[in-house]
């Protein structure tokens, strides 16, 4: 074969065998933010979470009324929060294009009184798992936060004692998580709240090994 045909077709071989590897090994190599390759995104909905490395997200909340006095009278000391009713509204969305199977776990500090502090600690006190479809978001607030760890108290108190602690959620893929909190001044028994108060907290997720039977 003439030298110079040789070359150029040659050259065009090569072409065209970095072009198919490049189609049929691109699909498979291409991640998204979360770290998950196209192959993840189009495998089925996640399973049960199992012992693994996952996302881990500790949002803070604060409910409930804190009276400026106790029943007795003033109250000794300083409280754990100064007096007013508070809220906390928690979302979470999963950006990720496939249905993730999460866990939360509820861990309580006050309940109505101081329930754990330094020395003492304090473990889970309830949990629940869900399904998240992908591209969806959920909530948790003071109400289903209170049911869930008081599943033998009927409805829910009025005014909630204060009630603080965290909800953690564990999921296998990066998620969007933040906590809306707000407040209102108590005032006097009886009368409207003199003033309010909003904040809004970006939770930032940690990856943590969690080991079997840790998880829901």
């Amino acid at each position: 074969m003439n030298r110079k045909l040789w070359i150029p077709l040659l050259s065009l071989g090569i072409v065209a065998l970095v072009a198919t590897g490049f189609i049929l090994v691109r699909p498979s190599t291409i991640a998204n933010a979360s770290g998950s390759s196209a192959a993840d995104l189009a495998a089925p909905d996640s399973p049960a979470l199992t012992a693994g490395y996952y996302w881990s997200y500790a949002a803070k909340f604060v409910c409930g009324y804190q009276s400026p006095t106790l029943a007795s009278g003033a109250i000794a000391g300083e409280p754990v929060v100064k007096p007013g009713n508070y809220a906390t509204e928690i979302n979470i969305q999963n950006y990720n294009f496939k249905t993730l199977a999460l866990a939360k776990k509820i861990i309580v500090l006050v309940d109505g009184v101081v329930v754990h502090s330094e020395p003492d600690s304090a473990g889970p006190s309830g949990s629940e798992a869900i399904n998240l479809q992908g591209d969806f978001a959920t909530l948790d607030d003071c109400n289903n936060l209170w049911l869930t760890t008081h599943p033998q108290t009927p409805g829910l108190p009025t005014p909630m004692p204060l009630f603080i602690g965290y909800l953690v959620i564990f999921s296998p893929l990066d998620l969007n998580v933040n906590a809306v909190y707000t407040a209102n001044a108590p005032g006097v028994a009886g009368t409207q709240p003199t003033s309010a108060s909003i904040d809004v907290l970006t939770v930032t997720g940690k990856r943590v090994f969690v080991p079997t039977g840790a998880i829901p």
